[in-house]
This record gives C-alpha cells, structure tokens and sequence, in this order.
C-alpha cells in the first residue's frame, strides 16, 4: 500500500494544509464535499500542490509531523522545489457513479 503526504491549498495560495492519506483521488474528494462544511463558502482547498509517496506508515507519519512544524515559508520552498507553477498534482476527476450517460440516437 503507497502512503501519501500532500500538501493542498486554496485558489489564492492563502493557506497550506499538510495531511496524510493512503489514496490521494479519495481524499481530494472528500476535502472536495466537505470544504464548505468546514470553511464555509471563504475558503476551497482544492489543489494538492505537494505529494511525497511513502512505502511505511511511520515513514509517511513522521514526514507529516515535519511539514506541520515547518513555517509557511519553509513549505512554500519545498513546493517550489517541485511544482515552481504550483500545479494542481492532482486532477479531480469525477466518480463514474456520477456521471450522466446520454445517449444519441
């Protein structure tokens, strides 16, 4: 199983959540549906600019703990050491459950 540290933010760059998963199309869904829970309507998390693959949990775990104790700063350099455009890593692609067939005659 790949574990996955990624680093999302919001359209305007204003804040950088680290977090940890072990399949990251999942989790961009989940934060998809429930930022306007939590946020409310001020704030979308919905690009991954940072993904770093871990083969262990406690490897994942503790790079986690690192990048949550780094100052803004220090992740943005470590961003841009890998996505200089900061990217989204991730394209949200929609569920097939949801998608809407049609057909042409």
């Amino acid at each position: 199983m790949k574990h996955s540290v990624y680093i999302i933010t919001d359209s305007n760059r204003a804040y950088l959540e680290v977090g940890y998963c072990t399949d990251i199309t999942n989790r961009l869904h989940e934060i998809k549906n429930s930022a306007t829970i939590l946020f409310g309507k001020a704030t979308k998390l919905s690009n991954i600019v940072y993904i770093a693959n871990f083969q262990t949990q406690n490897e994942a775990k503790q790079r986690q703990q690192e990048l949550q104790q780094f100052t803004r700063m220090q992740r943005e350099r470590i961003i841009r050491m890998k996505n200089p455009n900061w990217l989204n890593l991730v394209p949200l692609t929609s569920p097939i459950e949801t998608k809407k067939v049609v057909v042409y005659a």
